[in-house]
């Protein structure tokens, strides 16, 4: 990635099963002033997606997620690179983890290094059960089984956060 090519938004969705299995899509908006990935080749870009693809599991490697107390692996299972504009580009990515769940109180937890936020995003968890008790930077949104945070630019976060869900 060209060292011009700087993150601007970024949104992410999670949707947790009854099985606790965690679909999640994430999407990373870019500016690009000199159109480095309009300009990447077939061969660049297959390059870039695999590079993309290692650097975001080596990420995902030094979190410490877990479900009711057991550590979970996420895994990224796919990677996309697309264009809004020419010097608007976006990253795609798939990614999946299984924790156990059980009837009344589950929670998940994530535990990474702290950072301070370069730019705004936001986050939506979709959880099989309501929830009662989130720790997360940001503005916090809860109705029921769904939960929203914004987080804007310049916020602290990391460290470890959690959700508390309901599943009956």
């Amino acid at each position: 990635m060209s060292e011009r090519v700087k993150p601007i938004y970024a949104k992410g969705f999670f949707s947790m099963d009854t099985q606790g299995v965690v679909k999640q899509y994430t999407v990373f908006f870019y500016t690009d002033p000199d159109h480095y990935y309009a300009g990447l080749s077939k061969e660049e870009l297959k390059r870039e997606l695999n590079m993309l693809r290692r650097n975001m599991q080596q990420f995902l490697d030094e979190e410490v997620i877990r479900i009711n107390g057991e550590r979970v692996r996420a895994r990224v299972i796919h990677v996309n690179v697309g264009l809004m504009t020419i010097s608007t580009p976006f990253i795609e990515f798939l990614i999946t983890f299984r924790g156990p769940l059980r009837s009344g109180l589950n929670t998940y937890d994530d535990e990474y290094e702290e950072e301070v936020t370069e730019y705004p995003y936001d986050i939506l968890w979709w959880l099989p059960g309501k929830v009662v008790e989130v720790h997360m930077p940001g503005d916090i949104n809860v109705m029921g089984n769904i939960l929203l945070a914004r987080v804007g630019s310049g916020i602290r976060v990391g460290g470890k956060e959690s959700i508390s869900f309901i599943v009956n």
